[in-house]
């Protein structure tokens, strides 16, 4: 029978999960034929037409027990105080799975035939889920630094995070100016750099011991 899962062990998860989707999509972009890192979504290498989508697939699927890894080592480290950042982290391990169950119809960016039907609206339901679901798991992760901010004020931590928070907002503004211009891809992907710097922050803090204080050390 399986004891316990130690901290050390979820900061491995929660890391790994993160390394393993930017390999994926490094990957993927590589094997794909014409595809641009720089102006192409990381969603269309997982596409119904990419040539390669279980690569981007099982990227995605270790996005989940990462989100999840990460909500415990906040549970153990915020107690009750960080309950908000600890849902949101929850709630993030779902909307992945509706991602991965919902590709999207065709690369918009690779031809004029499927830009056509994006355009016109003729596309399948499961195309309109992923970008809905991709949109909402962006905006709930921007927003689990805040909340995890809120749950260490008044600690030398809450600066910190809050920065993140900053950032985050900062990635997702960039990427709301850049649809459908060129370098698109770039600019997703800082968002995604964003999420990994975060999680990885987390897991590293787990790993080296790092306690939450109860208030700021008077000097």
């Amino acid at each position: 029978m399986l004891g316990p899962v130690s901290t050390r062990q979820l900061a491995v998860v929660a890391m790994a999960g993160q390394v393993n989707f930017v390999a994926a999509w490094i990957l993927g972009g590589l094997l794909q034929p014409g595809y641009s890192t720089a102006d192409q979504t990381v969603s269309e290498l997982f596409a119904r037409t990419a040539d390669y989508p279980l690569v981007l697939w099982i990227g995605l699927a270790g996005l989940a027990p990462s989100y999840l890894a990460t909500a415990a080592i906040l549970r153990r480290a915020l107690g009750g105080r960080g309950r908000v950042a600890v849902a949101l982290f929850v709630v993030a391990a779902p909307l992945v799975i509706i991602v991965l169950v919902s590709p999207l119809d065709c690369m918009t960016n690779t031809g004029a035939a499927c830009a056509a039907r994006v355009d016109a609206g003729a596309v399948s339901a499961a195309h309109e889920l992923h970008n809905l679901a991709a949109v909402a798991l962006q905006l709930l992760l921007v927003a689990t630094p805040v909340a995890v901010a809120v749950a260490v004020r008044g600690t030398r931590l809450a600066p910190w995070a809050l920065g993140f928070g900053v950032l985050g907002v900062v990635t997702v503004l960039v990427v709301g100016v850049y649809p459908g211009r060129d370098g698109y891809g770039i600019a997703q992907r800082a968002t995604f750099g964003f999420v990994n710097l975060w999680v990885s922050a987390i897991a590293v803090a787990a790993l080296a011991g790092i306690r939450v204080p109860d208030r700021v050390e008077a000097r």
